[in-house]
């Protein structure tokens, strides 16, 4: 009996184990089956509006590049931008969720517009005209600058600092039409002309340069600059004169350094000599020039010169100075070598050299005081009357050069007479060939008159 009650206790038990494992059995094969037909689709979004789903998110994207680019192709001339909005996706995995790509590049095509833009260029507020972009704006206001730029701002000795515009220059990007781009040699002729028509003018009998500027009323530079042929101002009837007066548009500013190696000029120290004739020298050790480099910032505007400051010295090698002996033993009836102005503050009304269709051989001075004095010492070898020079004096100064000093009022030394550098000898005057009361004065050597401004001291006021 018990070995029945058991029996049937394992039969109920492997009955109700089989029954379970049929049921993991089905469970198990209906989720595979389901996983097998899971299917991954993506909600396709323009701004917040569904307009579909796709399998890939790559169809939408790959479509929008190729739209994309189909409008750069179609307006070449222009900046193309597609417009649809915001495109976004959300992803979903379901149990044969179903899509639709043909649906949804086509209700992407039905929202899809093409929005044509360019770059206008702006002059001190004024619009001047449109490109494609900036890219083409700004080869074209570099190729402008670029005209004034110094072929030599590459050496190393002219270095470019900057180059900009005078005006204000803004660009703004608009929407437009393709029609309405510009070409960018007709603004850059706008640019470089202002707009300005060519002016022509046939020479009439009569007419001369500055008549023609006047009635114009341009500068006689322009007429010369644009007509290269015209020489020392002689024009003929029927010549035909460009007389067009560019206004461009915009100016230039450029600012270069320039640098070039000057000599520095040695010093010299002087050392008295007592024992030495005065006037004469001895180098005891020799100078020699330094070299020095000057910066200039140089400023042009449209490549003409405004301004110029020296902006950098720097000694490269120094002047190394000179020792001079100089002799300070005065000799009576000698020359010094050293020439002084024969009057008191000169003023020169008659330069040395041709004057009047003959030669001058010496120079006409006045003052505001009327005595005469030895231009350096020396021996009295002619005081008189001489043709043409009236009341004259004439100074040997015993070292090869000699002095004149004529139309002289009155003579206050004597022939013979030794006279010192500084000492009174006359008096100014008009005689013989003068035109009014002025010194007449020569400086010789030798036989040979000699411009008296080599010899003498700057002048003073």
């Amino acid at each position: 009996m018990d070995y029945i009650i058991g029996w049937k206790k394992d039969k109920w038990l492997v009955v109700g184990l089989s029954f379970v494992t049929v049921l993991v059995v089905f469970f198990s094969s209906a989720y595979v089956y389901m996983l097998n037909h899971m299917v991954t689709r993506y909600h396709v979004f323009v701004g917040t509006e569904r307009i579909g789903a796709v399998d890939s998110t790559g169809i939408v994207q790959d479509w929008l590049l190729w739209k994309q680019e189909q409008a750069k192709l179609l307006y070449p001339s222009v900046q193309a931008e597609l417009l649809i909005g915001d495109v976004h996706f959300i992803q979903e995995r379901e149990y044969k969720a179903a899509y639709d790509n043909t649906q949804v590049m086509e209700r992407l095509e039905q929202r899809a517009t093409i929005r044509t833009s360019g770059v206008q260029i702006r002059i001190d507020g004024s619009p001047l005209g449109i490109l494609k972009d900036e890219t083409a704006v700004n080869e074209l206001l570099d190729g402008y600058k670029n005209k004034f730029v110094s072929p030599n701002s590459s050496e190393p000795s002219s270095r470019l600092q900057s180059v900009e515009f005078i005006q204000r220059v803004e660009l703004a990007k608009l929407e437009i039409k393709p029609e309405e781009v510009g070409n960018s040699d007709d603004l850059l002729k706008s640019i470089e002309t202002g707009g300005v028509q060519p002016v022509h003018y046939t020479v009439q009998r009569g007419d001369c340069v500055s008549c023609i500027a006047y009635k114009f009323h341009i500068s006689q530079k322009a007429i010369y600059d644009n007509n290269p042929f015209i020489k020392n101002t002689v024009i003929h009837v029927g010549d035909v004169l460009n007389l067009t007066v560019l206004q461009p548009l915009l100016s230039v500013k450029t600012v270069e350094m320039h640098s070039e190696t000057v000599e520095l000029p040695y010093s010299i120290e002087y050392v008295d000599d007592a024992t030495m004739k005065a006037g004469n020298k001895e180098t005891i050790t020799p100078g020699e020039n330094g070299i020095m480099e000057k910066s200039y910032l140089t400023t042009k505007i449209n490549g003409e010169l405004t301004s110029e400051a020296l902006s950098e010295e720097k000694v490269i090698q120094p002047a190394k100075q000179a020792l001079v002996k100089k002799g300070t033993k005065i000799i009576p009836g000698e020359g010094t070598g050293l020439f002084a102005w024969p009057v008191y503050r000169p003023k020169l009304t008659s330069d040395f050299g041709q004057r009047w269709g003959s030669f001058h051989p010496g120079m006409d001075m006045v003052s505001e005081q009327s005595a005469i004095m030895a231009s350096d010492s020396g021996k009295v070898v002619f005081a008189g009357w001489k043709t043409g020079y009236g009341n004259c004096i004439i100074i040997d100064h015993q070292n090869g050069y000699s002095t004149l000093y004529g139309h002289l009022s009155k003579i206050g030394v004597n022939s013979d007479e030794a006279v010192q550098k500084g000492e009174k000898i006359g008096i100014m005057g008009s005689t013989g060939n003068a035109t009014g009361v002025h010194l007449h004065f020569e400086v010789r050597k030798g036989e040979e008159q000699q411009n008296p401004l080599k010899f003498l001291g700057k002048l003073t006021d």
